[in-house]
């Protein structure tokens, strides 16, 4: 490997580079920074060896130089107890490794090994997955319309930048799959993915108990350990217009953008990623969510189309969902024509959630596993003698019927805010929130 080394100290120069050398190394040594930025960018250096207590801004300014301007090289910094937060923040800016001063020639090299081997991993990996297009993320999301295969290549290439990402759709259209599926193929696959529900938690971001208007539910004790926990992966903010207006100005200031005091935050290394059923053009036009933010969030915007609009899907998601039925009883299931016309004609208000619990309720209480359209309740006609038969016209289905409507008709009413919809139906947040999961609304 050809190394360049920044500023190497005389006890590093006598004991470590001959290591280097013997190690097979071509080691080149360097005093001035931005000669040797240059000499990194232009003439094929491998690695990078920082001393971080030889000019300590300096080589966090040299190192995030080299790497906006495309270094891949590795880069391992070298510091002692004192630097341990400046080795910290390196190794968010891009650095591979850290090696505690005085450095060991056996230590550095072990360094240089395990950060070569993560480099050729994560190269393997990147290879591997932009050949696996959108075909990868079919164990994940399955897609036969022509619509959906769109719009999953282009999440495909998406997954593979690093900017933000928008994802738009009614509930139980697959919004948080779909996030975790392009994280899981995007470069960061390898790191933590964090999911939030920011319904639950409209305060996530406010710091020091601040809400907005109306919000009740306390804050988090320690908001900055989403960060800490995404480091280096993806944090999804699921429903992100229900941040409170004191979230959204803590967010804007953790991202970077000033606030209205003029406080600006660091950049995190963490990729951000959201999702929401109602439109943020239209909150930002009636003053609930920041023009700022939505800037900051749009950078890709996907939209997922309801099930309704994708029928042509219905057959392969429910083929999917009874094979993964089939895998855990070990029993194999099929279902008729008659019972999928019905399911395709069916209108699946809580889009492929809905469908999913549907198939798997009734592949697992079906005796033989051969699914007819009387295994289905949610298409049994009420009217029909078959339907009176099967118990429809027992009084327990009927009402859940008639909650899942009333449920779904608060929700709608509210525009989607769920606190608002448990207050128009008389109910506990809580309880709302286990009604959404029973009816496959959540």
């Amino acid at each position: 490997m050809r190394l360049l080394i920044l500023d190497p100290d005389e006890q590093f120069h006598r004991t470590v580079c001959p290591a280097l050398d013997e190690a097979g190394h071509e080691v080149l040594l360097r005093r001035d920074p931005e000669a040797a930025l240059v000499e990194a960018q232009a003439s094929g250096v491998e690695g990078l060896i920082l001393d971080l207590e030889a000019s300590e801004s300096g080589v966090l300014n040299i190192l995030r130089r080299y790497r906006a301007g495309g270094g891949s090289g590795i880069v391992v910094v070298l510091g002692g107890a004192l630097t341990a937060p400046l080795a910290t923040q390196a190794l968010r800016e891009g650095a591979d490794g850290f090696v505690r001063k005085p450095a060991l020639p056996e230590e550095l090299l072990l360094a240089l090994r395990q950060a070569e081997e993560r480099e050729r991993l994560r190269q393997e990996v990147a290879r591997l997955r932009a050949t696996l297009g959108a075909r990868g993320l079919e164990p994940l999301v399955v897609a036969e319309d022509p619509k959906m295969r769109g719009l999953l290549e282009l999440a495909a290439r998406a997954a593979a930048a690093d900017s933000s990402v928008l994802i738009c759709g009614e509930r139980g259209t697959g919004k948080a799959l779909l996030a975790q599926a392009m994280h899981r193929f995007s470069r960061r696959g390898d790191a933590a993915f964090v999911a939030v529900d920011c319904d639950a938690a409209p305060d996530l971001f406010a710091l020091n108990g601040e809400r907005g208007p109306g919000d009740t539910v306390p804050s988090p004790g320690d908001p900055q350990s989403l960060w800490r926990s995404a480091n280096r992966g993806t944090l999804l903010l699921e429903e992100v217009a229900a941040l409170s207006a004191a979230s959204q100005i803590q967010l804007l200031s953790r991202l970077g953008v000033r606030n209205g005091n003029g406080a600006c935050g660091p950049e995190p290394d963490v990729r951000l990623m959201a999702t929401s059923r109602t439109s943020l053009d239209t909150a930002v036009g009636e003053g609930r969510f920041r023009a700022e933010l939505l800037q900051r969030l749009e950078a890709t915007t996907l939209i997922l189309p309801p099930l309704r609009e994708r029928q042509e899907d219905i057959p392969a998601l429910v083929t999917h969902f009874a094979q993964h039925v089939a895998s855990r009883t070990g029993r194999p299931v099929s279902i008729t024509p008659h019972a999928l016309a019905g399911l395709q004609a069916y209108t699946w208000p809580g889009n492929v959630r809905e469908l999913r619990q549907v198939v798997e309720r009734a592949a697992m209480l079906s005796p033989t596993g051969k699914l007819d359209r009387g295994d289905f309740p949610v298409l049994a006609d009420p009217a029909s003698p078959a339907g009176v038969a099967s118990g429809v016209l027992a009084l327990k289905p009927q009402v859940e019927a008639v909650e899942r409507e009333a449920i779904v008709r608060a929700l709608q009413a509210t525009k989607g805010t769920r606190r608002e919809a448990a207050e128009l139906l008389q109910v506990s947040l809580r309880t709302l929130f286990y009604k959404l999961r029973r009816y496959g609304l959540a």
